[in-house]
């Protein structure tokens, strides 16, 4: 039978079943009449394909309706994931793909209580682990898996929180070495959490949103320098697991600065976000920084309500993301058999963050007792190294770490309670300075740091008739040796209260305390940094470093410009800031010039470390009598494999020499190595002496060739950033003072890359004998350098340990 249409038109027949479906069809919206007449005209064909979207599993239904209970989705954005099918489902919550078979080496300085401590990170992806380099030895490395978190601090500053260790304060020679560093860590995190055991809580996760773009639009994000506070205008986008900014207005120029982008990471599950009491602000708050933002008035956005609206869209989308992040974290601490600290509850979007902070003090006043002992000691040991001529850590010190892209807003208070996460410190201001009267020039020499004897012990001891008061010293050629560069005391270095400061006041406090004992005035210190090396009369290491941390921003130079006034009318520490500022590129200026008086130390303590290692290779290439000391051992293996039922191997790991002297026989002092030495002794009794082709393996040092590797290869990428540098000093005026520098800044540096050049022609020599070495023994390619040159050390030591004793069983029996 057919159907008889308009005009007489005739449409193939349908079945009942394709009838009611179109019928449905119509009733649910999903087609329209027309479009239901012309399904039906086109015939069984096309019937089936009305936008029916791919059949999802009961699994992922129950996801999406999870996520759409707990605020993750709208019911539309549900019903476009259920459209999209199966596939969406499956590829979201997906991080990047991290990279494989390579590894990325970094100079930083690490930081450990008062001590800076020149290191090398290595992110090895092929071992995944972090590890801590310094002079070719790994002092500490992580599993990937342990590392929680990683955010920037102030300047080059950032931390990486470890899951059962300390936070690692670190500090960049760049901009870009810290950018790079905190992607490559946090895009680790996020692969761990990925990879976690999800639990059934955290299995509705899956829906969040693909990667990309979830919401972009204009911010205004607070930055503050030392000097200057405002809000700067970003593009920003939020993706799944950051927020992006991307600074608007800004010139190429910037753009090298390291202003731009600005990245806050979402996915360590520590962040939240609050609404603030003015229209349009709200507050990021992470384990180590706050961020405050608002949204700017625009032709679009003019009144406060619409300013209110923006801003809880942003909240809201941020939210989801901290949520999910969150849940993930969570599920991947409770997968450890180990206890973790718990994230707190994130606390509602509508709350206030100063409510927030005060709702958690209950729950964190027990983490406070227990760190006040750890606080005395610390002050106790800060007091220690004010006393013994160190520089002072900040005297205002707080757990929460102000970021240097965002200062806390002033107005919000909260007790200075733990946990970081969500801990606002307030700055309160720094006491008057004691005034000093001024001086002419004071001559001290240098302390000399001796453990005092306990006055108790004095009258039982040699000191109770010591003649040390008695002695007359020859003291002008002890003030000759051990002066300590005059230094002028200036009382115009305190602060008055009539006197206006234009820098920070806690930075300003700070300054002015490294001034008090910085020998240069402020007329002398741009001719300071045009001498490079210390010995013909430049800064030291220490003073570069200290004016690293006071170099102005973009915007502290553009206040300080702005400044109409005598430059002799502003406090010292202006005057110093002020003369900083008219310096150009003073950061690459200071950087160039550690760089340097930095690079010989290196190079000569790497040079004979590297000379070792090719000896010690060269050795264990060329030792035949050691290749039949493992044959000898291969054989008894196999015997007692063959009669123990196991299969016999043609060849075994260097890492089962140590073991040899656990297998013990019927007497317990009689192990494996003893018949290995009697077998030899019966047989070859010359390979007995094969320790004496690998005498660099009695000792073997800490470093290894995987550390040494790392340390050359951050020198090669320092010595291209200082080419980099190199072409931004370059003067117009070749005649000039800053003419003369360059000149001397070219010859050093063509002197140390002479140098490099035939130290990375060293390490590719030690490099190609190490992977020699590695196919000769049927090693991994992995396999670091460091312990199977231990196994091999600890194995020649028990051998001579066991060629001995046979010896002194053999002198015993034929004395009986």
């Amino acid at each position: 039978m057919e159907l008889t249409g308009v005009g007489g038109c005739t449409t193939p027949q349908l079945s009942n079943s394709e009838q009611i479906r179109l019928l449905n069809a119509v009733k649910n919206r999903e087609l329209t009449i027309d479009q239901a007449w012309k399904v039906a005209q086109s015939g069984k064909p096309t019937i089936q394909e009305p936008n029916k979207p791919d059949k999802l599993s009961n699994n992922e239904q129950i996801m999406l309706l999870n996520a759409v209970k707990n605020r993750e989705l709208t019911v539309d954005q549900a019903w476009e994931i259920a459209q999209r099918g199966k596939s969406t489902i499956q590829e979201a919550s997906k991080p990047d793909k991290m990279p494989e078979n390579t590894s990325y080496n970094f100079f930083v300085y690490k930081y450990n209580r008062y001590r800076r401590q020149k290191r090398i990170l290595m992110i090895d992806y092929n071992s995944r682990m972090l590890c801590n380099i310094e002079k070719g030895i790994i002092k500490k490395h992580f599993p990937f898996k342990s590392i929680k978190s990683c955010e920037q601090l102030e300047g080059q500053k950032f931390s990486i929180s470890f899951l059962i260790h300390h936070d690692y304060e670190l500090e960049a020679t760049s901009a870009e070495d810290r950018v790079k560093m905190i992607h490559l860590v946090n895009q680790i995190i996020q692969n761990n959490i990925s990879e976690a055991p999800q639990t059934s809580q955290s299995a509705n996760s899956a829906t969040q949103k693909e990667i990309g773009v979830i919401k972009e639009g204009q911010i205004e994000l607070q930055k503050g320098g030392l000097a200057s506070v405002k809000w700067n205008r970003y593009h920003v986008q939020l993706r799944k697991g950051e927020l992006c900014f991307q600074r608007l207005g800004v010139s190429e120029v910037g753009e090298q600065l390291g202003l731009t982008p600005n990245l806050i990471y979402l996915s360590d599950g520590n962040t939240s976000v609050h609404k603030e009491v003015e229209n349009g602000s709200f507050t990021i708050i992470t384990k180590k920084n706050c961020y405050l933002l608002r949204i700017p008035v625009t032709e679009q956005l003019k009144s406060a309500e619409d300013l209110r609206k923006c801003r809880d869209e942003w909240i809201d989308a941020i939210d989801k993301c901290c949520l999910h992040w969150k849940r993930l974290s969570q599920s991947q601490f409770f997968a450890e058999d180990t206890l973790y600290e718990v994230i707190p509850a994130t606390p509602s979007r509508k709350e206030p963050a100063e409510q927030h902070v005060l709702k958690q003090q209950d729950s964190f006043e027990n983490q406070f007792l227990e760190k006040v002992e750890e606080e005395k000691e610390q002050k106790m040991v800060g007091k220690k190294g004010e006393k013994e001529g160190l520089e002072p850590a900040s005297p205002l010190k707080s757990p929460l770490r102000t970021s240097a892209i965002s200062p806390l807003p002033q107005h919000v208070q909260a007790p200075p309670l733990p946990p970081v996460p969500h801990q606002r410190p307030i700055i309160p201001t720094p006491p008057p300075l004691l005034a000093k009267k001024s001086s002419d020039v004071v001559r001290k020499t240098k302390p000399f740091h001796w453990e005092k004897v306990a006055s108790e012990r004095i009258p039982r001891s040699i000191w109770e008739q010591s003649r040390a008061a008695e002695i007359r010293l020859h003291y002008p050629s002890l003030f000759d040796q051990f002066t300590v560069e005059e230094m002028v005391i200036q009382s115009v270095n305190e602060f008055s209260s009539n006197q206006v400061i234009l820098l920070n006041q806690k930075v300003a406090h700070n300054f002015n305390i490294f001034l008090k004992s910085f020998p240069v005035k402020v007329t002398q210190l741009k001719m300071k940094l045009l001498i490079i090396q210390e010995e013909n009369g430049g800064l030291t290491n220490e003073q570069i470093t200290s004016l690293r941390r006071y170099v102005p921003t973009p915007g502290d130079i553009e206040k300080y410009k702005a400044y109409k006034g005598s430059q002799s009318d502003l406090h010292i520490v202006d005057q110093y800031m002020m003369e900083m500022c008219n310096i150009p590129y003073l950061s690459q200026r200071l950087d160039v010039i550690l760089a340097l008086r930095e690079y010989p130390e290196t190079i000569n303590d790497l040079q004979p470390l590297i000379r070792q290692k090719i000896k010690a290779c060269s050795q264990l290439l060329n030792s035949k009598l050691f290749v039949s000391v493992l044959d000898y051992l291969l054989a008894i293996g196999n015997f007692l494999n063959k009669n123990a039922g196991k299969e016999v191997a043609k060849g075994f790991s260097l890492s089962s020499l140590p073991k040899v002297v656990h297998l013990r026989g019927k007497v317990r002092t009689f192990t494996l190595l003893h018949a290995l030495v009697d077998q030899i002794t019966s047989r070859e009794p010359s390979l007995i002496n094969f320790p004496q082709e690998l005498t660099e393996f009695e000792e073997v040092p800490g470093d290894s060739i995987k550390g040494l590797i790392a340390e050359v290869d951050v020198l090669k990428n320092e010595m291209a950033k200082i080419n980099l540098h190199k072409k931004t000093l370059k003067p117009k005026n070749k005649n000039s003072s800053d003419g003369q520098f360059y000149k001397e800044l070219k010859s050093v540096i063509q002197k140390y890359e002479e140098e490099l050049s035939h130290l990375n022609k060293r390490c590719d020599e030690m490099r190609k004998l190490y992977n020699d070495i590695l196919v000769r023994f049927g090693e991994p390619q992995d396999r670091d350098s460091g312990v199977m040159f231990g196994w091999i050390s600890s194995f020649i030591k028990d051998f001579r340990k066991a060629v001995a004793e046979q010896n002194n069983c053999r002198s015993e029996t034929a004395q009986k």
